[in-house]
């Protein structure tokens, strides 16, 4: 019974390796399609990823820093964008909402605060267009040629 199962284990083990082999040689195979060309900054105007191009945007650039906490009651909705074949993405969105009465968890008056930001990188085939939007003034581009 002992060896059946160590025969079953051994078997299982040499499968995965051959499976975790032949990944990584398809990962390989499809990464020798690209290769670099040059860096970007793109900036307020459209700008399109030309034929036989891919781009990898790597970070975004953003005119203003994150916003301060506000004081009292108010809140404070803010949302940075990018437009990505005309349609606006967000990438990175701030939200403050003034002092919250906590006092019946025990922690009295405090404000609440989220910051999300968009994972980079972010890949994009030929013919997508990109432009800064609200907030972003450069998007950090690597283009690539694809090779065939």
């Amino acid at each position: 019974m002992m060896i059946k199962q160590l025969q079953y284990s051994i078997s299982n083990f040499i499968k995965s390796a051959l499976l975790l082999g032949l990944l990584g040689m398809c990962q390989s195979v499809v990464a020798q399609n690209l290769q670099f060309g040059k860096t970007k900054l793109i900036e307020s105007k459209t700008d399109t990823v030309p034929k036989g191009k891919v781009w990898k945007v790597e970070s975004f650039i953003y005119s203003k820093t994150v916003t301060d906490c506000p004081t009292g009651a108010s809140s404070v909705n803010i949302s940075d964008s990018i437009a990505i074949n005309g349609n606006k993405l967000a990438v990175r969105v701030q939200r403050f909402s003034g002092l919250h009465d906590n006092w019946r968890y025990g922690y009295g008056w405090s404000p609440e605060f989220f910051l999300w930001e968009q994972k980079t990188p972010m890949w994009f085939p030929a013919g997508t267009t990109l432009a800064t939007g609200r907030g972003v003034l450069y998007i950090s581009v690597l283009e690539f040629n694809d090779i065939p």
